[in-house]
């Protein structure tokens, strides 16, 4: 393949969005097992006591053999309220978190059947907000290399590439794992700079 892989994220990092808008095209990896603890299904916010993890559960039909593409997000527990009031308690007070709170609780809330369309329209929504345009397909088949390859980037400990105000709670330093939902509602479209 001669485009870059890349793997699907729950609201990813704003690394992940830096490395992904920096493709025209790109291919979004479904095709592999899901890996643990991933955030594929989890993203990082900032709050009170620092950065807090908010992981979405999930249903695996074939246990650890279900491929991305067929892994189901689960509703027994309601963690689109807890998230979603995660995400209130954070960033009420920030510029941009009016503007951009309807969508956000929207998605939420839609009750996708699996993770992969879930964040395929969380990748479509953050390209909008952003004003970028990435192609992406959907891999088929897995192959284990590919000349360029994010798959295996952990983009929860990659530091972004730049800073900005993070103007919530008390951090006496920058938190650079953070969730792109940080950088939309702190600094909204003009986030798109330190993207692009």
């Amino acid at each position: 393949m001669s485009f870059p892989v890349f793997p699907i994220a729950y609201f990813g990092s704003v690394r992940y969005f830096q490395d992904l808008a920096q493709e025209k095209q790109v291919c979004l990896e479904i095709s592999d097992h899901l890996p643990k603890q991933t955030f594929r299904n989890r993203m990082i916010i900032l709050g009170s006591q620092g950065p807090q993890v908010l992981t979405m559960p999930l249903e695996k039909p074939a246990g650890s053999k279900t491929l991305t593409k067929d892994v189901v997000i689960s509703y027994q527990q309601n963690w689109p309220t807890i998230h979603w009031r995660s995400l209130k308690t954070s960033y009420a007070a920030a510029p941009f978190f009016e503007h951009y709170a309807s969508d956000i609780e929207q998605l939420l809330f839609k009750k996708f059947k699996f993770l992969v369309d879930l964040n395929l329209e969380i990748n479509a929504f953050i390209q909008d907000a952003f004003q970028f345009s990435v192609e992406s397909t959907l891999t088929e088949t897995y192959e284990t290399s590919y000349s360029t390859d994010y798959r295996e980037s952990n983009y929860e400990t990659l530091a972004m590439i730049g800073t900005y105000n993070q103007v919530l709670f008390t951090q006496k330093q920058f938190v650079p794992e953070v969730s792109i939902l940080d950088l939309l509602f702190c600094e909204g479209p003009i986030g798109r700079k330190l993207i692009l």
